[in-house]
């Protein structure tokens, strides 16, 4: 039963489209880029806002993956439930989208229109989680493409050190980052430590956080998952604090 099962956390945003809003015993809909010209980019912006906000304990209920499926048959704007998922983990919504209107927008803002609506969706299934929503909104609309999803971070008597991945559109590597602070002068360095071929490999590779000296070594996961996804990746390298800030 479905109070039986267990509220989960947002992990993952996916774009669907449908011309009618789909029906049980129907063709489940398609992922979005026929109906609407959806940039090759939504894919990624949808894990930034899911990663994002599944960092910051927003929940749908027991769904972990949200189906926002675009279509014309719905007033613009307009949310609608649907109850045709093909797992117990996803949600479907649909929203009302013009796809004459939205087809005829310039990329940039085709991502700003997903992302309004993507957040416009999520408050209406959170609506207690709204004030986090609109930080999340305004951080990610901000950042764009140099967004950057922080995976560890660790505070020496020296430093203050963040573990840090982009997300970006396929068949972009994800790289990872150092964002190394000296506390005693406020100083900021970054350094890329390495990539990982797509975004849900980076936090296998990101598990404790060992300054010995001044060298920082990221030491990865060692679940069966993290080792899959290790010996598809180099090992993240050192980084030298000294040297870093001494540049």
């Amino acid at each position: 039963m479905a109070q039986d099962r267990p509220v989960r956390l947002l992990e993952d945003v996916r774009y669907f489209e449908s011309a009618e809003p789909p029906q049980r015993g129907q063709r489940f809909p398609a992922y979005a880029g026929s109906l609407f010209d959806v940039p090759a980019g939504a894919t990624a912006l949808g894990e930034r806002i899911a990663r994002r906000c599944g960092q910051l304990d927003v929940s749908i209920g027991h769904a972990s993956q949200l189906y926002l499926c675009l279509t014309a048959s719905l007033p613009e704007g307009a949310i609608a439930l649907s109850d045709r998922a093909a797992e117990a983990w996803h949600q479907v919504v649909l929203h009302g989208l013009d796809p004459a209107t939205f087809n005829a927008l310039p990329q940039p803002e085709k991502m700003a229109v997903l992302g309004r609506a993507t957040f416009a969706v999520l408050r209406a299934l959170a609506p207690a989680m709204a004030n986090v929503l609109d930080e999340v909104q305004a951080e990610i609309a901000a950042a764009g493409e140099a967004f950057r999803l922080t995976l560890k971070s660790k505070t020496t008597k020296h430093y203050a050190l963040a573990i840090e991945q982009t997300i970006p559109a396929h068949p972009q590597p994800t790289e990872v980052f150092v964002r190394a602070v000296h506390l005693a002068t406020g100083a900021e360095r970054v350094q890329k430590l390495g990539e990982a071929q797509f975004p849900s490999m980076a936090p296998s590779l990101v598990d404790r956080l060992a300054v010995t000296g001044k060298i920082l070594t990221v030491h990865p996961r060692k679940s069966f998952r993290a080792q899959l996804d290790n010996a598809r990746s180099q090992p993240l390298a050192t980084a030298d604090l000294e040297a870093l800030f001494s540049s």
